[in-house]
């Protein structure tokens, strides 16, 4: 059966006062990139199988480990109609640290593998830094996702939609997350 890829590139500008470490390490949680992708309704760890550990799309596990989450996600078939429109599915999705963000791979349903790599790059006007998401203009160091998701031909159409739906906030969700910290720490102090 004939496969389809989609990419998408997102980017959110980060804010002068933050370091690039401040954002890599909220990356390294895991729990914020899961709980803030629109979705996701809930997740737990589960061990690491052989073929993830495996996959050529991660790097070397001397780089970082692999771990592996169990995600249940609210998918909505039907528009309109509430609960009764909504199918909710459970997949693997792998997460491996990398020293500049973080790498992610999901099995989904239906054949649907998406992978997602998560970066701190420089920006700046001569920067490659370019998407959707924030205009990131002049900003020194911007946080990227890039999405590869492949499945069937026939199913793109819905699933590019729904990634797109699931993914468009998450680096700005991420960033807004390290400012609140980052602005709770300086308050308590």
């Amino acid at each position: 059966m004939s496969r389809s890829t989609h990419n998408l590139r997102v980017a959110a500008h980060i804010p002068d006062f933050l370091t690039t470490v401040d954002v890599i390490e909220a990356l390294h949680n895991h729990d914020h990139c899961l709980t803030l992708q629109a979705l996701t309704k809930g997740h737990q760890e589960i061990p690491t199988n052989d073929e993830a550990a495996s996959d050529p799309y991660f790097s070397p596990e001397h780089i970082g480990k692999i771990k592996t989450y169990e995600v249940t996600e609210a998918i909505t078939i039907i528009p309109g109609i509430g609960e009764w429109g909504r199918k909710y599915i459970t997949f693997p999705v792998c997460f491996q640290n990398t020293p500049s963000g973080l790498k992610t791979r999901a099995n989904a349903a239906g054949g649907v593998v998406l992978h997602a790599e998560y970066l701190v790059l420089p920006g700046g006007a001569d920067s490659e830094v370019d998407g959707e998401g924030e205009g990131v203009g002049d900003a020194q160091w911007v946080l990227v996702e890039d999405i590869t998701v492949e499945c069937s031909w026939w199913l793109m159409p819905f699933v590019r939609s729904t990634m797109e739906t699931a993914h468009r906030d998450i680096v700005r969700k991420v960033v807004e997350k390290v400012v609140y910290q980052h602005r709770s720490r300086i308050s308590n102090q």
